[in-house]
């Protein structure tokens, strides 16, 4: 073809005859009547070879948490599971989710939901922030106040 016929230093420059050759087909093609094969018109179904099994995971007791969850040992179900235990029975909440905020805000070790939360029942959340109630707030002021007095040292005097 002419593609073929790249220059190298060691090859012989094709002629107008290779080049003709290449460029027309012949004039005719003569079918050959033995090596045409009638198909039939018929459809044969092949059965599926894969099972389709329901994605649902087997729930297992976790070796780690120790409760029964699905979707793995350490997976996110593992997560949750373990997260779920260690929710508050009083308030729902998981305590140590709060215990950061408390301590920088309102110089508490830990979040206590009898103090910040003392009726249930009236408990106010955009999302997970808690909206505290004004006898709270009141508590946490009277709190800053007695922190903030400067403590009476004995002067000597001189």
């Amino acid at each position: 073809m002419i593609a073929d016929a790249v220059y190298r230093p060691d090859s012989v420059e094709p002629s107008l005859a290779m080049i003709a050759d290449a460029v027309y087909p012949p004039d005719s093609v003569e079918p050959s009547p033995d090596s045409v094969e009638e198909v039939p018109d018929s459809v044969v179904e092949v059965p599926d070879s894969v099972v389709e099994e329901p994605d649902v995971d087997e729930v297992v007791e976790c070796p780690r948490c120790g409760t029964f969850h699905g979707s793995g040992v350490y997976g996110s179900a593992c997560y949750q599971a373990r997260r779920n235990t260690r929710m508050c029975t009083r308030c729902g909440l998981l305590h140590e989710d709060y215990d950061v905020p408390a301590r920088f805000l309102y110089a508490m070790d830990k979040f206590d939901c009898e103090f910040f939360i003392p009726d249930i029942d009236k408990l106010v959340m955009r999302g997970k922030t808690i909206i505290l109630p004004e006898q709270v707030v009141e508590k946490l002021e009277e709190k800053k106040n007695k922190e903030d007095e400067p403590k009476s040292s004995p002067q000597g005097g001189c």
